[in-house]
């Protein structure tokens, strides 16, 4: 297979696999929940699925499958825990008059960083079609790569964005609705 259609039957595959997923919840509940700061969930965002991309294409081999079943459950309990935190603060206005506060950015942006970058890690469709990939183009490695990184950057841009168009009336029932999906797919993480 030549790089372009590696490209674009992995950016296709992933694209399409992480709609819907668990951090894409994350990303627009953590966008909700942040009005003003936007910015940092999705930089934040990007950067824990572009690691995760990485990890997945080229060191996936190198992570103890012994490991996965704890990675998930220590993703499992901070998606929740996330998700509990978002649902508690859904419905109140975003911190206003913080926005210079660069140690309250930097902490958003660690703290969703970390919780995305752990719930993507799990072994979940999105990473299973990277690694399936990866394996059959050992030679493309770099090409599998960033084309999983370009799509699941994409939905999560789409996914930041799209949700700032939702009426503001109906913002804290989304908050609530996406906070309690975090939840539940925490739990199932868990188990």
């Amino acid at each position: 297979m030549d790089s372009s259609t590696i490209f674009l039957s992995t950016f296709l595959l992933v694209f399409i696999n992480e709609l819907g997923d668990k951090t894409q919840i994350a990303a627009g509940t953590g966008t909700l929940a942040n009005a003003r700061r936007i910015n940092i969930i999705f930089f934040s965002s990007a950067l824990a699925l572009t690691c995760v991309a990485g990890i997945t294409t080229f060191a996936a081999g190198l992570i103890p499958s012994s490991w996965i079943p704890t990675i998930k459950q220590v993703g499992g309990v901070l998606l929740a825990l996330y998700g509990i935190h978002l649902f508690r603060k859904a419905g109140q206005p975003d911190d206003e008059g913080h926005e210079e506060e660069t140690g309250t950015d930097w902490k958003l942006f660690l703290s969703h960083f970390a919780v995305v970058f752990i719930a993507e890690i799990s072994l979940d469709k999105t990473q299973a079609s990277t690694f399936a990939v990866a394996v059959e183009n050992q030679t493309n490695l770099f090409m599998v790569f960033l084309a999983s990184a370009s799509a699941l950057v994409t939905v999560t841009m789409i996914t930041v964005w799209g949700v700032t168009k939702i009426p503001l009336t109906w913002v804290p029932r989304v908050q609530r609705i996406g906070a309690g999906l975090m939840v539940a797919y925490g739990i199932y993480m868990f188990f």
